[in-house]
């Protein structure tokens, strides 16, 4: 039997995990398996990929006999109430018959589920409840028959439930009151370490927004959070929420945030969860540590992925030197649109490739880029100039953006940018108060003063001044926004289609990211704080707004979420991004704008995207069914490759942590007030929550906080506690990250461990 010391040592545990039922997330952020260390019986096999919470990565067993298990000794006695399996990429060596077994000694063991697994897609989720059976330290997976002769592949398990006693995990000083609102009832079920009872906000009130054209529509729970005040100051390092039981799903929360503060007049953000991953069992508990990444994701792994997706099976020729990506895919050959994308799909496929370039460093994107900007002039007649002043502008925005990568490249472009721009100045006119027409037909269709033709602009003469100084772009670029902020915003800061349209159902997302992207320009080149002002409030609403981001994830109005609305989010999320990494936000917005971005990919990644073909639905929340005829707009593609390079871009910007978590200025402080504000539920106008633990130290008169040992995994095997020092026993040390100091137990006391980014050291006491 050989021994795999994989688990993590966690002497505080919690589990929950929500979602809406639009989709499953594969993995929750945490499992029983996180405390545990593993041994392997009847093979010989390295266990990590199967505990990793890495749904690319699987163990490989090249036979299975029947009588392979995996053993598991916890760190302390766990309630086992279900557990998950992930599928990996093989459906002829899927795991299709498991046995769990429990014991205290790791010699009787009780079986207490026999399952039968069927999988109805690769890297899908299956999901079963276990019967109460009491606490217990081992477990056991007995692994009893595949899909095939050609051996096993399983992606993931965990495991989840709750700890037996929750003694020592919470000190004294987090004992304080526990209240909710006026509609709330049984608050004190949250800490009465029962499961099954449930604190009940009933019929929770939601906001309402004005359409302004006399409709009103929800927008999310209002009124709807628990709070602890404390008896002082105590640093919180994780909390944990318990669940309802299945039936009751729809009334398990979706989206919040914990906030806290010391005297009640400003709250600020330790944690934010959009979509978060609600699995299919009974009562059991989820725990969260803020500034934990959850499921191990790499970003720009996921974004090349997706890349070489596009230079596989979308790339075509075009003549000897282009080449085009076609605009619809699917399995079947026969359903495909073999036909481009067009002109404005194109300028986005050569800012693809230069987010591409720009992470990975490969010429051969950039020879890439060149040849999507020649097969859009060969099929664009020959030439960059269009009908259309909004797809000039894209292609403008994507060249200059290549200018700045080399001085060859800008010698190759950088006319072709000025006379881009030079022709999209002819599309302003005075009608309808100024502003550019959105094509060259200004008196048919192309009348209309698009948003997506200014905004574009406005950005596009705001960096042309940066580069030249030139006067005459940034008079342009304020011109535009005069134009805008008087006749194309709601009176809520929402920027409408065209100036003329009053329909606040019809609002894109791009041309809200523009519109801040542009305000972003100008706040840089003046230092004018209403350009700021205006940017942050209006992503206010549309980030935290659920009319906006329904479950947390923003979704097209009116389901533009194809054909050229497949765009228009991956848009918004490029622009947003650059807020980010600006250096422009204060430090609350800094975090709140990084993890719901953060957030809007992991739902992706965990829900959306087909990991056999590296695929994106445009709604983040769902799968395809390709094997079933769904066809893929390349404009979904692409939007969903902005998305994934934008939180990379934030990683390698220094905005994420290298594991992408990111990094919260409030991390390590200590409050009195902790409120858990629930802003979504899966569907349900009630709110049912089993618990609310607050885990965390004491400040002593030194500065040092205790902080509890919640673990994660390091390449190298070793159990580490979240601050990146070993766990488990031995003698105590003090901890410092970031100019914080916190006493931490560790069993290498001889060792030096640095965090990754280097600013952490082990004092041995």
């Amino acid at each position: 039997m050989r021994k795999v010391e994989f688990g993590l040592w966690v002497m505080l545990i919690h589990l929950t995990a929500v979602l809406p039922l639009w989709a499953q997330k594969n993995l929750a952020d945490w499992s029983i398996t996180d405390d545990c260390t593993m041994q392997t019986a009847g093979f010989d096999a390295d266990l990590t990929p199967l505990f990793d919470k890495d749904d690319l990565t699987a163990i490989q067993l090249p036979q299975l006999k029947g009588n392979e298990e995996i053993v598991m000794r916890a760190g302390r006695k766990y309630v086992l109430r279900g557990l998950s399996v992930v599928s990996a990429d093989d459906e002829q060596q899927d795991l299709k018959q498991l046995a769990v077994y429990v014991s205290n000694d790791g010699q009787q063991w009780k079986l207490v589920r026999s399952l039968q697994l069927g999988f109805d897609r690769r890297f899908g989720v299956q999901q079963v409840n276990t019967p109460y059976s009491g606490a217990y330290e081992w477990f056991k997976l007995a692994l009893k028959n595949s899909s095939g002769s050609s051996g096993l592949r399983v992606a993931e398990i965990q495991l989840f439930g709750y700890p037996e006693s929750h003694d020592g995990d919470t000190p004294d000083v987090v004992s304080g009151t526990l209240k909710g609102p006026a509609k709330a009832r049984l608050t004190e079920n949250l800490n009465d370490n029962d499961p099954t009872t449930m604190a009940v906000i009933a019929d929770a009130d939601r906001q309402q927004i004005d359409n302004f054209n006399g409709e009103r529509r929800y927008n999310g729970l209002i009124n709807t959070w628990f709070e602890y005040e404390l008896k002082e100051p105590a640093v919180v390092s994780a909390y944990s929420l318990g669940m309802t039981g299945n039936a009751e799903r729809n009334s398990r929360p979706c989206c919040w945030e914990l906030m806290a503060n010391n005297d009640r007049s400003q709250w600020v953000t330790l944690d934010l969860q959009h979509y978060a991953a609600s699995m299919a069992i009974d009562h059991y508990e989820q725990l969260y540590v803020p500034g934990a990444a959850g499921a191990h994701i790499d970003y720009g792994e996921v974004a090349e992925r997706m890349m070489r997706f596009c230079e596989e099976q979308l790339e075509r020729r075009q003549g000897s030197t282009g080449i085009y990506w076609i605009a619809d895919w699917a399995i079947d050959a026969a359903r495909r649109n073999e036909d481009w994308g067009g002109y404005w799909w194109a300028a986005h496929g050569v800012d693809n490739y230069i987010d591409s370039y720009l992470r990975t460093q490969r010429p051969e994107r950039l020879a890439k880029m060149a040849a999507m900007v020649e097969g859009a002039r060969m099929r664009n007649g020959n030439t960059l100039i269009n009908h259309f002043y909004d797809d000039m502008e894209w292609m403008a925005l994507a060249l200059l953006r290549a200018c700045d990568i080399s001085s060859d490249i800008r010698r190759k472009y950088w006319n072709e940018v000025v006379t881009l721009f030079n022709d999209i100045t002819g599309a302003w006119s005075d009608t309808y108060g100024g502003g550019l027409h959105w094509n060259k037909d200004k008196t048919g269709d192309g009348k209309y003063k698009n948003s997506c033709a200014n905004a574009p602009a406005m950005i596009l003469a705001a960096r042309l001044y940066q580069q030249t100084g030139e006067q005459r772009y940034l008079d342009w670029a304020l011109r535009i926004y005069d134009f805008m902020s008087a006749n194309c915003c709601f009176p809520d800061g929402v920027v409408k289609d065209y100036a003329t349209n009053n329909d606040h159902e019809v609002t894109f997302s791009y041309n809200q990211g523009t519109w801040v992207g542009g305000l972003l320009e100008l706040y840089r080149i003046t230092g004018e704080e209403h350009y700021r002002t205006t940017a942050t409030q209006l992503l206010d609403l549309l980030l935290f707004g659920k009319w906006y981001s329904p479950m947390g994830i923003m979704n097209e109005r009116q389901n533009f979420n194809q054909d050229d609305g497949g765009l228009f989010k991956g848009i918004f999320v490029r622009y947003l991004a650059q807020w980010i990494v600006s250096g422009c936000l204060d430090d609350e917005r800094q975090y709140r704008y990084g993890k719901w971005l953060v957030e809007q990919a992991r739902a992706a990644v965990l829900s959306a995207v087909d990991k056999t073909w590296f695929v994106v639905n445009p709604y983040w929340t769902r799968q395809y069914h390709l094997e079933q005829g769904d066809v893929h707009d390349t404009s979904r593609q692409q939007s969903g490759m902005m998305l994934m390079e934008a939180v990379d871009l934030m990683r390698r910007c220094g905005r994420l942590n290298p594991d992408y978590s990111v990094p919260n200025a409030n991390a390590g402080r200590a409050f009195r007030y902790y409120r858990l504000v629930i802003t979504e539920t899966q569907g349900d106008g009630t709110v049912r929550l089993g618990s609310w633990k607050l885990l965390g130290g004491k400040p002593t008169s030194d500065g040092v906080t205790t902080a509890p040992a919640t673990g994660r995994l390091l390449r190298d095997g070793r159990r580490l506690d979240l601050r990146g020092m070993p766990t488990r026993r031995n003698r105590p040390g003090i901890y410092i990250m970031n100019g914080s100091k916190y006493l931490v137990s560790h069993p290498l006391a001889s060792q030096l461990f640095l965090g990754q980014d280097g600013d952490a050291a082990l004092i041995e006491l």
